[in-house]
């Protein structure tokens, strides 16, 4: 009989052990899917755009990586025409009537332009798009078409998880 408890010990010990050891390491596996790569700047990323309407205004979201908040410059513009740096001169690909130009500086695009659309329509009260249009020395920019002349927008941070939010109020 000892010998027998030995001889299954000899085999049940260590099932046992990869058992346990592979249920411990299963959340932390599947906590991102097979071929997963995960995308690191030098600056923040911008991972992403969205947008959604609310009472007077509407309200622009660009979702960002890990890292230090970008600084966010805004031009207006009645004209849908940007300069690339190459010099050259083109216009955003929705029109409309008003646009906002956004500038992240220091931040890159990381695979923005792969992972999401260059040009994302939305179709909102205020906003009818937003273009990625570039990017040069860690400062993507971004182009914003508007329906009608706006009254004001507000451009601010969140953290947890990162943001950039611009409300572009009617």
């Amino acid at each position: 009989m000892p010998t027998a408890r030995r001889a299954l010990a000899r085999f049940v010990a260590p099932a046992a052990t990869a058992l346990l050891a592979t249920l411990v390491a299963a959340p932390a596996a599947s906590a991102m899917p097979a071929g997963t790569i995960v995308e690191t700047c030098d600056n923040i990323c911008i991972d992403g755009v969205r947008a959604a309407t609310h009472d007077g205004y509407d309200r622009i979201v660009f979702d960002l990586g890990t890292g230090t908040l970008p600084q966010v410059s805004i031009t207006q513009s009645a004209s849908p025409g940007y300069g690339m740096p190459s010099g050259e001169t083109k216009n955003l690909a929705i029109t409309g009537s008003s646009y906002l130009f956004a500038e992240f500086s220091p931040a890159r695009a990381g695979d923005y332009a792969e992972t999401n659309p260059v040009v994302k329509p939305f179709s909102l009260p205020t906003v009818k798009g937003v273009q990625y249009l570039y990017e040069q020395h860690s400062q993507p920019g971004f182009g914003i078409s508007l329906n009608g002349p706006i009254s004001r927008y507000n451009v601010f941070t969140l953290t947890s998880p990162n943001r950039v939010v611009i409300d572009i109020y009617r």
